[in-house]
């Protein structure tokens, strides 16, 4: 599940959601607010699939969530599979994207943060880029030995380890964290990885002009 808040980094939502279609994840936007039309930072309007209170009860095997601006409103998820095959693959994997006042908002959303605390607590993965990081993981006793964030808040996380790499996996809390807009793919793509295993990674990778 990928959540976004309004009005949240387009770029970082849709290119990573882009990246998990391209590797055959079933990929659902959900709005965390009343309104499924999520605005973004950069005035970019687009339409979630659901709100987030109709996939709350759901369980996923990634919930991610993108950054945004300070105010930004829009936020992004992915869901659990729903037990439906991927094409050519025994895999099942949906994604679904949510929306709220920014991410300071997100990290006041009680509905996000038992989301993210029941992904914890059953050891499923969940993973955030930009501000998230710092502004929603943090707070709330979800962030990592190992992340990172945008360099602007690396202040509030300090103390992590690998905070100047562009993507950070730490394998043993099962969390993803990200800097920017700019690496937003090679976030998509490292989440793929995880759910979907490196061949299916790299073909993406391979298939979208990625380059180290």
């Amino acid at each position: 599940m990928f959540r976004r808040s309004q009005p949240h980094q387009e770029v970082e939502a849709v290119s990573t959601g882009n990246a998990l279609r391209r590797g055959e994840c079933e990929v659902t936007f959900a709005s965390v607010s009343n309104d499924k039309t999520v605005t973004c930072a950069k005035k970019t309007r687009l339409v979630c699939d659901a709100l987030l209170e109709e996939v709350a009860g759901n369980k996923f095997d990634f919930i991610a969530l993108p950054g945004g601006e300070i105010r930004a409103t829009g936020l992004v998820a992915y869901p659990n599979p729903t037990k439906r095959a991927l094409k050519n693959e025994g895999l099942t994997c949906d994604i679904t994207r949510t929306g709220v006042a920014g991410a300071n908002n997100l990290a006041n959303s009680k509905t996000l943060i038992k989301m993210l605390k029941d992904q914890q607590a059953r050891e499923a993965w969940y993973g955030g880029i930009c501000a998230a990081p710092a502004l929603v993981f943090k707070p709330n006793d979800l962030f990592p030995t190992s992340g990172t964030c945008y360099p602007s808040f690396q202040g509030k996380i300090e103390g992590a380890k690998n905070v100047d790499d562009r993507v950070v996996v730490d394998e043993a809390a099962k969390v993803i964290t990200s800097q920017g807009p700019a690496t937003a793919i090679p976030f998509g793509i490292k989440i793929l990885e995880v759910l979907s295993g490196p061949e299916k990674a790299a073909a993406v990778k391979s298939q979208m002009l990625v380059i180290e």
